[in-house]
This record gives structure tokens, C-alpha cells and sequence, in this order.
């Protein structure tokens, strides 16, 4: 891939195999930047991963903040994702009609990055995950409570109330749409009436505010992530919350203790080494924010592995024992 061309290349590489040959996104990773002479022996697919996603969000409209629930993503209800000034390019045979795909793009990359290990800076709401055990878009009253309280205490409210004097149509506009929907699939022309119709009723309002405008985004996005990731009959056995912490590793930043004890020392460096020593009581000092940088920059991700820091295999050594350089 070229670097000025990030997210051009690999989307339009991705979506080719995704057509032609998606089993070979079931073997492990490799990347090479054109024109640089790094060896891809883990770093630069992780480098290469965390970056189109980056682009992705910043550049595209695929995904928004959740209004009630800061920091957590959801799918825009919009097919304009190019809205922002970026113009995809293609490249030496491969076109720009993944940039017409880019739920699936996206989906493509998160199995990629759990079946390669590697872990993503992407806050889904949890429901996706729920999404990726079900290998389906699957939404229930009980999931509008998750991601929009407010509208769920409106509408168990409403189902409490009497409405035989509200004229309650089955024609509404959600929260942020610009045309009405009707929940009844044009089946019912009367008001709702009190019971069995008025459960149906906030039912299907709380589809329609979930999954509603977003079905198609959702429905692509899942399946190319459960292809990229359910490659083995353990997959059955993951929980929502397993599937979280396999595509974005534990979200607290861990014990730096357990780091410090399970480390190595090779080229003439020991634990009671003097510059370890001043190495680990700085580390120890640092606020989060600096351990985060401190494993990007080792690492290449700032996330902490599922078995937590000490599965890392943390190794610090001279660069040669001959000379006098800072350890690496």
C-alpha cells in the first residue's frame, strides 16, 4: 500500500478478495508500504490496521457519537458517506466501488484485526457484539433501555398511559429523521388502540429507532466481521463481552508491576541493571495517558491484551551489547 494512499489501497485490495477470494482473509496479515523498507513482523500490519480505521471515521460519515452515550459509536443512517472532502482513488487494478461498500469494509477490517490479534481503538456500542454472537441484526424492546434511555422510559410510559384519547397514529418521525415512518407496514390505518396494539406498537417504535435507518450498514458490517472471526468452533462459546475484549483488548490500562515482573533482559542487561532500575522507576511515575503512549510505542497498540500486561513477552535490550545505547 502507499502511505499518502492509505485508505484507497487497502479498502480497494480488501474488497476485491472480499469478492474474489475471501478465504484468504483467514490466513495472517502482511503489509508492505510501498517505497519503505520495513519487514512486516507484526508491527506494520498493526500500524497499517489502526490507521484505515482512523481515516475511515475521520473522513467518512459511516459512524456517529451516540447522543445519550458519549464516546460510543453507532452506524449513521446515511449512504452518503463521502461528505467530508475526501475523494476515494483506485489503484493499479483495483477501482473505487468499495468505497460504495463501506460497512462491509469496515466489518472486514475488525475480523481481520481479531484474527490477527491485534486491537482496536473502536468503541462499538455493545449491542454490535450482541450482533456478532447472534450472526444477525436481531434488536428487542429491552435493547432501546442500552443506548436510548430516554426513549425507552417515554415509551414504557406510554404503554402505562391511556391512549384512547391520544389518536395515537402508527405513522411517526424517529429521533432525527427528516420523514415519517409508518410501523405498521401500511397494515393499520386506525388509531392504536390500548393492549396487545400499543405493545406492538412500542415494539415496533423501538426497532425502528435501533436498527431501523441503519439495517443495511449493520447487516454488512456483521457479516464480514463474524467471517473474519468466526473461523473455529470456539467462536460458539464467546460471550458479546468476549468478542469486546478479542477486537479491543481490556479497556483499563492494567498493572505496570505485572509488566516489570514478567519482562526479559537480553545484551548484558539485568533487572538490577542500573539504567532498568531508572527505566522502571519512571514508568511506574507516569500518568496513564504516558503508559498508553508507552505501549503504542512498543507495541503498537495502546490496549492492554486480554490476558493482561504480562502476556505482552516485554523484552528490554541494548541494541547491541557493544555499544553504549539507551535500551530498546
Amino acid at each position: 500500500v502507499r502511505r499518502q494512499h492509505l485508505l484507497s489501497d487497502f479498502c480497494g485490495q480488501l474488497w476485491w478478495r472480499l469478492c474474489n477470494l475471501p478465504q484468504c482473509l483467514s490466513v495472517p496479515l502482511s503489509v508492505v508500504f510501498v517505497g519503505e523498507l520495513g519487514i512486516d513482523a507484526g508491527g506494520l500490519r498493526k500500524e497499517c490496521l489502526q490507521l484505515v480505521l482512523r481515516q475511515l471515521c475521520e473522513l467518512t460519515s459511516l459512524f456517529t457519537e451516540l447522543e445519550e452515550l458519549p464516546g460510543l459509536l453507532w452506524f449513521k443512517p446515511t449512504a452518503d458517506y463521502w461528505n467530508k472532502g475526501f475523494i476515494p482513488q483506485g489503484d493499479e487494478g483495483h477501482d473505487i466501488e468499495w468505497s460504495k461498500h463501506l460497512p462491509e469494509i469496515a466489518g472486514a477490517i475488525v475480523g481481520l484485526a481479531a484474527f490477527n490479534s491485534i486491537y482496536l481503538d473502536l468503541r462499538l456500542h455493545p449491542s454490535i457484539y450482541r450482533f456478532f454472537v447472534q450472526r444477525s441484526v436481531q434488536s428487542n424492546f429491552e435493547d432501546l433501555r442500552a443506548m436510548h434511555p430516554t426513549l425507552h422510559r417515554s415509551l414504557v410510559s406510554l404503554k402505562k398511559a391511556d391512549i384512547r384519547s391520544m389518536e395515537l397514529s402508527w405513522s411517526v418521525r424517529l429521533p432525527g429523521a427528516s420523514t415519517d415512518v409508518d410501523l405498521s407496514r401500511g397494515e393499520q390505518v386506525d388509531p392504536v388502540k390500548p393492549g396487545l396494539e400499543l405493545e406492538q406498537f412500542a415494539s415496533a417504535y423501538a426497532e425502528a429507532a435501533l436498527v431501523g435507518g441503519v439495517r443495511f450498514q449493520l447487516e454488512g458490517f456483521v457479516r464480514t466481521a463474524v467471517a473474519g472471526m468466526a473461523v473455529g468452533p470456539a467462536y460458539s462459546l464467546c460471550s458479546a463481552h468476549d468478542l469486546e475484549l478479542l477486537v479491543c483488548g481490556l479497556p483499563d490500562i492494567g498493572n505496570f508491576r505485572e509488566l516489570e515482573a514478567s519482562c526479559t533482559y537480553s545484551n548484558g542487561l539485568t533487572a538490577e541493571s542500573a539504567t532498568v532500575r531508572f527505566f522502571w522507576q519512571v514508568v511506574h511515575e507516569m500518568a496513564e495517558i504516558w503508559k498508553r503512549k508507552l505501549l503504542l510505542f512498543c507495541t503498537g497498540s495502546d490496549r492492554v491484551p486480554i490476558l493482561g500486561l504480562k502476556a505482552l513477552g516485554f523484552v528490554v535490550s541494548y541494541s547491541s551489547a557493544d555499544l553504549d545505547h539507551l535500551p530498546t
